[in-house]
């Protein structure tokens, strides 16, 4: 009977789970067609976080440097946004290019 509960516990959490993870799921972004103002307008603080991890990653792998800094990452994420708030079409690609490859 224990084995019989915890089985039907383990399906409900599972279920419960599959349920949460399909609330909100970021969708597919082609970075090299996104504009600056689409990714700083469009985009919701709370999905932002995860792109510019991504773009943080992308442009380390191209530096070939395995390094997260945080307070780099902060700063270079303002100087985006800065960046981005001076030329709004931009390709975000490119503005990440020119702040976080150096």
């Amino acid at each position: 009977m224990k084995s019989v509960t915890a089985l039907c516990l383990v399906i409900f959490l599972c279920s419960f789970h599959e349920v949460k993870a399909q609330e909100k799921k970021l969708p597919a972004v082609d970075f090299s067609a996104m504009t600056c103002e689409q990714f700083w307008e469009k985009t919701t603080p709370n999905d932002r976080g995860p792109f510019l991890f991504w773009l943080s990653g992308y442009f380390g792998h191209k530096n070939n440097s395995a390094v997260l800094d945080p307070v780099g990452f902060t700063e270079k994420t303002k100087a985006l946004s800065q960046f981005c708030s001076k030329q709004p079409n931009d390709s975000i690609l490119t503005a990440a290019d020119k702040v976080f490859a150096n």
